[in-house]
């Protein structure tokens, strides 16, 4: 499941993934995604894991958006207690030409939402 954070600034759009996630999860997320690229060119996007828990369409719904948002989403600060989910997602994100990612743990929300707002 997916929950939009409220009280971000404008240019941030923030989820936290927790519980099961499926197909209808992204298809919520894909208007937040268009909207933020809409209004800002390009998406910076902070992402808090409590759980991974994906179905089988939601996997493909996911490899999917991040084709469609390949040049679009430029700067990603995940913030979990999930230390090999941080690193995995550092590491993933090297083959992604002009996407910075980057890893905080959770009592690191803030220092996650400074590096958004430092970073293009």
């Amino acid at each position: 499941m997916f929950t939009n954070i409220n009280g971000l600034p404008e240019d941030i759009l923030g989820i936290v993934i927790s519980g099961k996630t499926t197909k209808e999860d992204y298809d919520q997320l894909n208007p937040l995604l268009e909207k933020q690229k809409m209004m800002h060119g390009t998406i910076k996007f902070f992402v808090e894991i409590d759980e991974l828990n994906y179905t089988a369409k939601a996997m493909w719904e996911d490899f999917k958006m991040g084709l469609h948002y390949w040049n679009d989403i430029k700067t990603v600060a995940i913030v979990t207690d999930k230390e090999w989910l941080e690193k995995s997602i550092e590491a993933f994100a090297l083959i992604i030409p002009g996407m910075k990612v980057k890893g905080f743990e959770l009592d690191k929300r803030q220092e996650a939402l400074e590096w958004l707002k430092n970073h293009e």
